[in-house]
């Protein structure tokens, strides 16, 4: 037997030797040993196994044919407990079923004995090498897992059946854990959510988005969900990954944006732009399918008295009051009530047929406006002027339709105001 050139090739390197024969064995330790491995010697399998149990030595080396416990047993127990351990079986038996036997069985390399050292020591290099390569991967691996799991955005890779192999914990946190589930199950869908980015992708290999929406603890999640294929190293498609944001705040901030746009931020009413807006609307509605519907202007009385004697404060608080309780009286959606600045408001009033709707409309209102408005421990009354027009008997088009409510307006204010006025074609402002 040729001793090779020896060097420190496997310094710091843990071994377990198995074998029954003590002459190999100690030969195997001492030759492992000059080249820098720590090397501990089993008997037999049975001693083999309650060594690796004590200790997890990362390399076996282990004869086949042994008392107790044989080399194949022994293996099958350990890879029971570590799939990864690397394990070289020494046998001078070289018959096909038993070598098929160890591949089986997960055998990192199979050494016809007599055992050549210098064949030993290169299956013994491999076998480091493979540990290095799989330490280096877990190491990168959990490099991706925590820089994925530090991301803001939700990841999760899909195989080609939607199943979710994986999701970072932001995923999680937005959703819960469904890994091993069907993506569409986090939006509770028994099959693919329509326009899916993934499907999409899966059909012409681009890179699709979409937005969805999910009620969760009370509110509701927006996101926006961006897929893309997986590939692996020869170019075949293994799944898809998907990029999922939580665009929750985006779009509460885009409503609001929306809100500022056409509502009136001290009342929360529609403003002047969305009143015009909807009062097209109507118009076109009504061209369309012969129908009616009345505009009602209204104008506090007196008001400028309120800010001037009680301060804006009041007189804030007297306009949000106004709007509550018109909205009191106009509760239908369909309908659209808006202020257009200081204290005016109107009321587009949508499918009346009769003007006695409109009339049983304005006389609830002057009724809600009897009750005074509490205010610091103080009463303050109020009253307003109705100015109501219909479509088309005052006008066919917008400005025609509010000249006509704002002058009827007016005449309930000549009229001594506190009530309302239809308007009149002979009417004059005075």
């Amino acid at each position: 037997m040729t001793i090779p050139a020896l060097n420190k090739h496997l310094e710091g390197l843990e071994l377990l030797v198995v074998e029954d024969d003590a002459t190999s064995a100690l030969l195997i330790s001492r030759i492992l040993t000059l080249h820098g491995a720590h090397v501990e010697i089993a008997v037999n399998g049975s001693d083999g196994l309650l060594k690796y149990q004590e200790h997890r030595y990362p390399i076996i080396i282990t004869d086949i044919n042994m008392p107790v416990m044989n080399g194949l047993e022994l293996v099958r127990r350990i890879k029971e407990l570590d799939p990864d351990a690397q394990v070289i079986a020494t046998s001078a038996n070289r018959e096909t079923d038993c070598l098929i036997s160890a591949i089986e069985l997960g055998f990192s390399d199979y050494v016809l004995k007599p055992l050549e050292i210098e064949k030993l020591i290169l299956s013994v290099k491999r076998c480091r090498d493979i540990m290095v390569v799989r330490q280096q991967l877990a190491s990168e691996r959990e490099k991706f897992r925590t820089v994925v799991d530090c991301l803001g955005e939700g990841i999760a890779i899909k195989d080609l059946d939607y199943r979710i192999l994986y999701q970072n914990r932001a995923l999680t946190e937005m959703f819960g854990d469904f890994t091993g589930s069907a993506c569409y199950e986090m939006f509770d869908n028994s099959a693919p959510c329509e326009g899916c980015p993934t499907a999409l992708t899966l059909q012409d290999g681009e890179i699709h988005s979409s937005c969805k929406s999910k009620l969760s603890a009370g509110s509701i999640l927006h996101v926006e969900s961006t897929s893309s294929l997986l590939r692996d190293s020869r170019g075949t498609v293994t799944g898809v990954v998907t990029i999922i944001r939580d665009v929750s705040d985006r779009i509460k901030n885009e409503q609001m944006i929306r809100d500022m746009a056409f509502h009136d931020p001290l009342t929360a009413l529609a403003n002047r732009r969305l009143f015009e807006d909807r009062l097209e609307q109507s118009i076109a509605k009504c061209h369309r399918y012969g129908m009616k519907f009345g505009l009602l202007n209204l104008d506090l009385d007196d008001f400028k008295t309120i800010n001037d004697e009680l301060g804006h404060e009041s007189g804030d608080f007297v306009l949000q009051e106004t709007a509550e309780r018109l909205k009191s009286c106009c509760q239908r959606d369909l309908d659209t009530i808006s202020r257009h600045g200081g204290d005016e408001f109107c009321i587009i009033f949508t499918d009346c047929g009769e003007r006695t709707e409109l009339e049983e409309l304005a006389k609830t209102i002057l009724q809600v406006f009897s009750k005074p408005i509490r205010y610091r421990d103080a009463d303050i009354h109020i009253t307003t002027s109705i100015g109501i027009s219909i479509f088309p008997d005052d006008g066919s088009d917008s400005k025609s339709l509010v000249e006509a409510a704002d002058k009827a307006m007016y005449s309930a204010k000549r009229a001594g105001r506190n009530t309302y006025k239809f308007f009149e074609s002979s009417a004059t402002l005075s």
